[in-house]
């Protein structure tokens, strides 16, 4: 009986530090301070979980609340940095009726989190765009996006995803 209680005390023991370093969990607010061996992976949970609020719950101030806590620096021509501004156009976008996000990838490398997706309103509009958001520890302080039209006529029957 000793020997079945130290083998799952050994067992629980080596998986529980395993499961913690290979799976990190969003906190409820990003660090401006984070660092250490595991930022990558702390950095890549906290884009997939930005992504998952700000475009599939679509509340960008929620997204924004949990990973732009101050300074934020917009380099799209069409915006204004400032989280403010961000929420302001965001939220509105968003909400824009018939608006469909599609093909949402999401991931971090080298200090960036990075999303792709293809968006759109049917007879309006329909693009593929990538953003690039610049971490400082877990939290956003800026913003690229680049983006393009799908016309239906690409040469490439390879584009985008």
């Amino acid at each position: 009986m000793r020997l079945l209680q130290g083998l799952v005390f050994a067992a629980a023991w080596i998986s529980g530090p395993t499961a913690a370093i290979t799976t990190p969990k969003p906190s409820e607010a990003c660090s401006l301070k984070a660092r250490g061996p595991l930022l990558h992976k702390l950095q890549d949970a906290a884009i997939k979980d930005f992504a998952q609020i700000f475009f599939i719950d679509r509340n960008p101030k929620k997204a924004f609340d949990k990973y732009v806590p101050g300074r934020y620096i917009e380099h799209n021509p069409n915006g204004l940095s400032g989280r403010e501004n961000a929420i302001s156009f965001l939220t509105g976008f968003l909400a824009t009726p018939g608006l469909t996000v599609t093909n949402l990838t999401a991931y971090a490398g080298g200090g960036f989190g990075h999303m792709r997706f293809r968006e759109g309103v049917k007879g309006e509009f329909d693009r593929v765009v990538s953003d690039r958001l610049k971490f400082e520890g877990t939290c956003f302080v800026e913003h690229w996006d680049v983006s393009q039209d799908v016309t239906g006529q690409e040469t490439n029957p390879l584009a985008w995803f």
